[in-house]
């Protein structure tokens, strides 16, 4: 079992709720699919890209990152203006982006720039 201690919070429920926003904004295939790590299991979920029902909790304490997965060039830039307004921490990946929720103390990370 992970330590919250051990953790500091980079994001809240108004950014992750402005990102399902943001995303649902955009024509469906634009929209990456994602998945999410549990800070308190250490859980990944599978990938998934339903926004409307699996981001409407209202609370995302428990996400210590997720990963949006873009398909096409065209895609990534749409999702990266998103984060880029939004002021997440996290980085571009291979696959698209991780955005983190938490870092462990002592890490850092940049912004989606």
């Amino acid at each position: 079992m992970i330590q919250r201690s051990e953790y500091f919070s980079v994001a809240n429920n108004t950014k992750w709720r402005e990102l399902r926003e943001a995303v649902l904004d955009l024509a469906p295939p634009c929209r990456p699919r994602f998945r999410c790590k549990n800070l308190e299991t250490g859980t990944v979920s599978q990938w998934d890209g339903e926004w409307f029902y699996h981001w409407t909790s209202g609370r995302w304490d428990w996400m210590e990152w997720t990963e949006l997965a873009t398909e096409t060039a065209h895609q990534r830039e749409f999702v990266r203006t998103i984060l880029r307004r939004i002021r997440f921490a996290g980085e571009q990946t291979t696959a698209g982006f991780r955005i983190y929720g938490y870092l462990r103390n002592g890490e850092a990370a940049g912004y989606i720039e």
